[in-house]
């Protein structure tokens, strides 16, 4: 899409707006914790966006220099709605197509990038348990709130070899944030998946897929690679239950795999959106992933597909480094960097500006990477 040409409606806008507060309220009673190292105390209200204020916030502020950011006008509304016109050099990945250097696919083709977002929730063990079965890795998009709530679950996701990467700490749309508040909503989840596990993520996605350069100079400037998606294609719609029906849901994503596998000149891989938000979604994915295995697709998280041995930063002062748990294709070129996936401002990704649902949970336990799974035997 082009600025001249008149944006697409927005479909989130016929989805529910009643993910965050209330799921919160509700989901924060339903799971008693055993364990909960960390203190509740020491983080922000869930449902809310961070205060840029506190001082913890201020002294992440004071480590990093957002001089040189885009000035670029906040957008209004939960999500946004597309403008009517996006400006130049905006590059708006949900209104206009726009990946910059965003991750939206696999390097090789017949990779299924596998992830979830906006957990943990009280649907994740149930979704651990598949893919431990199926012996399937994925990349959890995690809600720094959620950690906070549920730690215990997210150690359970580290120690079982998944991917875990950020998803924000209140689900906000970040093109309607300050460059601050975006760092408080980053940095948040950062410490709380941090002090759950000892990983320092690197890798996120935002919320509703809404982003543009100024969030992406942000994150940048934090050091993470932003992972969308493969547009509307491969969004499963899980969000849209019950609206939509389960069935349809799994018709729809069932019909692109499908699609993808019978092609004959397929060269990239592709990444999909699904949610470990409810028994419902979690149950979207166990109809699907043994289709794409059915297809001969090799499912993995995004990070195995990137073939990056190093997902995460430096943590408590040493560097966390977590080999592939599946074992990625050879490559079919020179290995292809994080950032690498489609790059070019405006390149035409096709309809993607599909957003996900959200919700709020989580906490953790500040463990070494070598002693995990002698904890898990604790919980």
């Amino acid at each position: 899409m082009t600025p001249s040409q008149t944006p697409r409606s927005n479909p989130r806008r016929l989805s529910p707006t009643l993910f965050c507060t209330a799921i919160v309220c509700f989901l924060a009673s339903t799971i008693p914790l055993t364990t909960a190292a960390i203190n509740k105390a020491d983080f922000p209200p869930a449902s809310a966006v961070p205060s840029v204020n506190h001082p913890q916030v201020q002294q992440w502020l004071a480590e990093i220099d957002l001089k040189g950011a885009p000035s670029i006008a906040l957008n209004v509304g939960e999500p946004p709605d597309c403008p009517a016109k996006v400006k130049p050099g905006v590059c708006y990945w949900t209104c206009e197509d726009c990946a910059n250097d965003d991750v939206v696919e696999c390097p090789d083709k017949n990779v299924w990038g596998l992830t979830f977002d906006d957990g943990p929730t009280p649907a994740t063990p149930d979704l651990l348990a598949f893919l431990d079965q199926q012996q399937v890795k994925a990349t959890f998009f995690l809600i720094g709130a959620n950690v906070v709530q549920y730690p215990e679950m997210v150690v359970k996701e580290d120690a079982a070899g998944h991917h875990l990467a950020s998803h924000t700490w209140s689900h906000h749309a970040l093109t309607t944030l300050t460059n601050e508040e975006i760092v408080a909503e980053i940095k948040w989840t950062e410490k709380a998946i941090l002090d759950a596990t000892g990983r320092r993520v690197r890798y996120m996605r935002p919320p509703y897929g809404d982003v543009d350069n100024r969030v992406r100079f942000v994150l940048k400037k934090l050091g993470y690679t932003v992972v969308d998606w493969g547009g509307d294609t491969f969004d499963s719609n899980d969000w849209k239950i019950p609206q939509m029906s389960s069935s349809a849901v799994i018709a729809h994503l069932e019909k692109s795999i499908v699609t993808y596998a019978n092609a004959a000149n397929n060269t990239k891989g592709f990444i999909t959106l699904e949610h470990d938000l409810t028994s419902q979604t979690v149950n979207v994915a166990k109809s699907l992933i043994p289709k794409g295995k059915e297809h001969n697709l090799q499912i993995m998280s995004v990070a195995d597909c990137l073939r990056d041995s190093s997902p995460y930063g430096v943590a408590n002062n040493t560097a966390v480094v977590s080999p592939p748990i599946n074992t990625p294709p050879p490559p079919t070129s020179d290995p292809v960097s994080p950032t690498a996936q489609g790059a070019g401002v405006g390149l035409d990704l096709g309809p993607h500006h599909s957003m996900a649902a959200t919700t709020v949970w989580s906490s953790g336990i500040v463990l070494g990477s070598a002693f995990v799974a002698a904890a898990l035997a604790l919980l």
